[in-house]
């Protein structure tokens, strides 16, 4: 590993705490609909839909036999709920008959899960060694000079090559709070544990 990469990864382990939650759900199917429900909203808008469409809905079937508009009454909160309630029930019908399946490359043709959904569940449910891309860790890993793209797919990919597996999951759950909570799109460059590592500190906002 580089060791400027090495010094940016000490650090944040050191600054966060070890267990960073983000979403409270470890049942398989609930956690991967409620990572769909955060897609383009916030954690706890998307465990306030979810709750709602469980208690209504409490398993694969049950959301697979519903009436979409009932569906979209009840996650309307978390934001495009056409779209994810048009996803979350073909992917009901999915796993109501053939389970969810145990790999990235079968994940991510899932009906509304990207590679970001399908890292993440495979992390938090699996226990496995994954990359979690999203916006917030896009943002700050760009501007940490993890990676040199801004491009989701790509910028996985040079973490993964850039950093030892064994960090994986430390680095996404670390530099998403950083992006969270200091590297926001209006950056607070100088409250943040990390400008002294930053290349890009006191930069304008991109």
């Amino acid at each position: 590993m580089e060791s400027t990469a090495f010094e940016i990864i000490s650090k944040l382990d050191f600054v966060f705490p070890q267990e960073i939650e983000f979403l409270p759900y470890t049942e398989p199917f609930r956690f991967l609909v409620t990572v769909i429900l955060s897609g383009s909203s916030t954690d706890k808008m998307a465990a306030i839909s979810a709750e709602k469409l469980f208690s209504a809905y409490p398993d694969p079937h049950s959301i697979a036999e519903a009436e979409r508009e009932s569906i979209e009454d009840l996650i309307h909160a978390s934001g495009l709920y056409r779209a994810k309630a048009k996803n979350i029930q073909e992917l009901s019908k999915i796993v109501d008959k053939s389970g969810i399946p145990e790999t990235l490359e079968e994940l991510v043709k899932l009906p509304g899960v990207g590679e970001k959904t399908a890292s993440c569940y495979l992390q938090r449910v699996k226990g496995e060694s994954a990359v979690v891309v999203d916006t917030h860790f896009e943002r700050t890993a760009f501007r940490l000079g993890l990676t040199d793209t801004h491009d989701r797919h790509k910028a996985c990919r040079e973490i993964k090559e850039r950093v030892d597996i064994e960090y994986w999951n430390r680095v996404s759950d670390t530099v998403n709070n950083l992006g969270r909570k200091f590297c926001r799109p209006k950056p607070k460059c100088k409250e943040c544990p990390l400008s002294d590592l930053c290349p890009k500190v006191g930069i304008k906002v991109e």
